[in-house]
């Protein structure tokens, strides 16, 4: 796990610390139908580039039970995201195609001391 920064929110073990980083690429092909011979194949390009970071934050340790909040507001904005990791490597724009939140572990007034979520993304193309 290391610190991950999509737009000005900032993943790390000091806010919502992501278990783990699992991406998904994808390229085009498409298959061209031919008599008496197998299916071609035809090369269209890149597909789908997409990260899903599953997580957990403790909202007393630090950055407080807003955080998966924050991440719905930045998906709701429906604006591209400058993705960039904790060596400050630039990755490009990504969009947040979703968020789930579950909260548990609870304190005698309801709330929540662990919030496990999962953010997925997909980068962006104009």
């Amino acid at each position: 796990m290391g610190m991950l920064k999509l737009g000005d929110f900032i993943f790390s073990v000091d806010t919502a610390a992501y278990q783990a980083l699992q991406r998904s690429t994808a390229r085009r092909w498409a298959k061209i139908q031919r008599i008496g011979k197998r299916v071609a194949h035809q090369d269209l390009g890149p597909g789908d580039d997409a990260i899903t970071l599953p997580g957990v934050i403790y909202p007393t340790y630090k950055g407080g039970l807003t955080q998966i909040d924050e991440m719905r507001k930045m998906m709701n904005a429906g604006e591209p995201l400058m993705m960039v990791d904790g060596q400050g490597n630039v990755h490009d724009k990504w969009i947040i195609l979703s968020v789930t939140g579950n909260d548990s572990v609870f304190f005698q007034d309801g709330v929540a001391q662990q919030q496990d979520f999962s953010i997925k993304i997909e980068r962006f193309e104009e």
